[in-house]
């Protein structure tokens, strides 16, 4: 892993450690529920349970993911997981006393709902605090490959759980971890740079449905969350595999279950150690290379009856399915713009669950009416054509941000109040930009004229007038006109050229859009104004 990356994102220690809790949490959960409900009701009743934890949380992904984007992340997180707590709890008990199924589906229905926020808030900071492409990249690899052992180690506990104890104790387990957990992230995580938020039920629901319109009209966007979406499609029917697998073609039970998917996660893990090893992916490439280990292997699946040859092809299966979460996971935090993160990471949770849903529903179907290996054959055919051909489609949206130009991302991060702002921020502003050359002696701007332009000096010099005065001669890397985008429009000094100069230019939507992402860039930009406001004459 890159170590120096990683050492630059505040609090990695503890959001990695929440990603691990929820990874360990979330499929131990979702296998223990299986299981019960395969027990009582064979592969119906399993595709019933995953239909009810799914669409309640499909339904609200959108408004859930919005607090990422509109609250204190550390205080999300926190939320999360003491919501999840209350939820396993009550699944223990409920499993104890015996209670009807439909209520241990109403309980996982919660737990699943609470899950949602932590992989929105996550992508939320990673966005944030990143400063290049390749830093997003690494720390997506590193949170895909913490996500990934958990993911490993929860089956695994889940396994030896099930196999030692009942369900019961699985979710009594969780009810103390996650406890831990939301206490533990409330007090360690810093704080958030944002500017305050008003907490009204009105605006959170507007913003929900705000990032559905953003995801459903905005191109980029719309094509990953698609596409993971299929993804999603194919691992819900993947999950009914594994159960029917284990019961029918291996003859074994919930344990056998448990450590299918517990290789499969060993897969995910094993795609992001080689990951990061080669920071600098071609996202599409290393997507279509997902697509097709997390398919063409499942033509075996179906025909063997053997536990490590299914073992061995679940970890193939896995590790496509990890290629396939790094690269689209980057893919949408670039496209997205980074006040949307949150609320297009809600959009894609409902639509990935909607899918998943429906991709166990239609698997549980077709095990219970044809033959094991017939089903699996088709699933493993249909979804390499789908997933393999749907990444040669994001190949496009991948040049689409590649198109910007870094000299001026890093020109713009010169200005002091723009450092802090993230990459995609930064590089969606340089495409908003305008590149202007100047000769020696141009006029730039006109004291007591109104203005709508910020200027960064990417080479060159100018020279600045008040009052007939000249105030400042400033030189490359340099940035000015930003009192008269703050305050009334008028501008307070004369500029020209001195130099031959190329200058990047922003209007002042875009100026003032980048920055109100941040309370660092608000706040300096506005202590430089107040600065040049009224500039001073020389005594």
């Amino acid at each position: 892993m890159n170590s120096d990356a990683s050492d630059q994102l505040p609090g990695r220690r503890g959001l990695f450690a929440s990603v691990f809790v929820h990874a360990v949490a979330e499929y131990a959960a979702w296998i223990t529920v299986l299981v019960v409900a395969f027990n009582e009701g064979g592969s119906s009743a399993a595709a019933t349970a995953v239909t009810a934890q799914l669409v309640p949380a499909a339904i609200l992904a959108p408004v859930v993911g919005t607090a990422g984007d509109r609250f204190a992340r550390h205080r999300v997180l926190a939320t999360s997981f003491a919501v999840q707590a209350v939820a396993a709890g009550g699944i223990a008990l409920a499993l104890l006393t015996a209670s009807p199924l439909a209520v241990v589906y109403l309980l996982a229905s919660v737990f699943t709902i609470a899950t949602i926020a932590t992989p929105a808030t996550v992508a939320s900071l990673l966005v944030h605090h990143a400063r290049t492409p390749a830093q997003l990249t690494t720390w997506n690899t590193i949170r895909s490959f913490v996500r990934a052992a958990g993911s490993l180690t929860g089956p695994l506990l889940t396994a030896l759980a099930l196999a030692l104890a009942d369900p019961s104790t699985v979710f009594v387990v969780l009810f103390v971890v996650c406890a831990a957990t939301a206490v533990l992230t409330g007090l360690n995580l810093p704080r958030d740079d944002r500017l305050a938020s008003t907490l009204s039920i009105a605006a959170v629901l507007d913003d929900a449905w705000r990032g559905v319109v953003y995801v459903s009209k905005t191109p980029a966007p719309r094509r990953v969350v698609g596409y993971i979406g299929g993804t999603e499609m194919l691992t819900g029917a993947l999950d009914l595999v594994f159960v029917a697998v284990a019961f029918e073609q291996l003859d074994s039970d919930g344990s056998a279950v448990a450590l299918i998917a517990a290789t499969f996660a060993f897969g995910t893990l094993f795609a992001a150690a080689v990951a990061s090893r080669r920071v600098v992916w071609r996202l599409s490439g290393l997507i279509t290379l997902g697509a097709a280990l997390m398919t063409v292997p499942m033509l075996v699946l179906g025909e063997t009856s053997l536990l490590l040859v299914v073992l061995s092809v679940s970890v193939v299966l896995g590790t496509g399915n990890g290629f396939i979460e790094i690269g689209t996971q980057t893919l949408l935090q670039r496209s997205c713009n980074e006040t949307m993160t949150s609320r297009a990471y809600g959009a894609l949770d409902s639509t990935a669950m909607i899918a998943a849903s429906i991709g166990a529903v239609i698997a549980g179907r077709l095990i219970d009416d044809h033959d094991l290996t017939w089903v699996v054959v088709t699933l493993g055919i249909t979804g390499a054509i789908a997933l393999v051909g749907g990444s040669i489609q994001l190949r496009a949206t991948e040049r689409s941000l590649t198109s910007t130009e870094p000299a001026v991302v890093s020109c713009l991060r010169s200005v002091s109040f723009l450092a802090s702002l993230p990459q995609p921020t930064l590089e969606r502003l340089a495409r908003a930009s305008e590149h202007r050359s100047a000769a020696a002696g141009n006029l730039l701007m006109v004291e007591g004229e109104c203005g709508d332009e910020f200027f960064v000096l990417m080479s060159g010099a100018v020279e600045v007038r008040a009052g007939g005065d000249v105030v400042r001669r400033l030189e490359a890397p340099a940035s000015f006109g930003e009192v008269a985008l703050l305050h009334d429009n008028v501008r307070t000094a004369t500029v020209t050229t001195t130099d031959k100069s190329e200058l990047v230019v922003l209007r002042q939507r875009d100026f003032l859009d980048a920055i109100s992402r941040t309370a660092t860039s608000s706040r300096g930009a506005l202590d430089v104004a107040e600065r040049y406001r009224r500039p001073a004459k020389p005594s």
